[in-house]
């Protein structure tokens, strides 16, 4: 087996790495914030095209984001928890940096409450949608039609099925 790395790593696994490599001097840390900006502009760009999405009543489309939005949330806990956890030594040797990244995450907690909202509006409407069609689907209904006999039917009738139309 060689000792060599892997060239392909998982992104996960990357910042894995660069979280659990210690902070020596204002390279490591230009090095870390420089990752988590990128997972940043990453994760703004995917949580405003499913907020898009989901306005646009796609939800389908929405759900194939989850895996991308979620692998990019645990790359930024890994490295934002490190900084967190090497707060004084950020401040100190790269103040400025310290302060860009404490702003950029003032205006990320913004973006992600946003998306949460709509994230919840979303999973609300569905719910409704399924359980208004559900109740529909459940309730007996008296036909409005006559029989052979040419008299209306007297008892309800139990809907079978359900149609989706998935056109769209």
């Amino acid at each position: 087996m060689s000792n060599t790395q892997n060239p392909i790593q998982n992104p996960v696994t990357q910042a894995a790495t660069l979280a659990k490599a210690p902070i020596e001097d204002a390279d490591d840390i230009n090095r870390i914030v420089g990752a988590i900006e990128r997972i940043m502009d990453a994760l703004d760009s995917i949580l405003e095209e499913e907020c898009s999405l989901l306005r646009e009543g796609k939800l389908e489309e929405a759900t194939q984001l989850v895996d991308a939005k979620n692998q990019l949330a645990i790359q930024y806990m890994l490295l934002q928890k490190t900084i967190i956890n090497n707060a004084a030594t950020v401040r100190e040797l790269t103040p400025q940096a310290s302060e860009e990244l404490q702003r950029r995450h003032y205006l990320f907690q913004n973006t992600l409450r946003t998306n949460l909202a709509v994230v919840a509006t979303a999973r609300e409407v569905a719910a409704e949608l399924v359980e208004n069609v559900n109740e529909q689907v459940q309730k007996p209904s008296t036909p409005n039609t006559y029989s052979q006999a040419g008299t209306l039917p007297n008892a309800p009738v139990q809907s079978r099925g359900l149609a989706i139309d998935t056109a769209s």
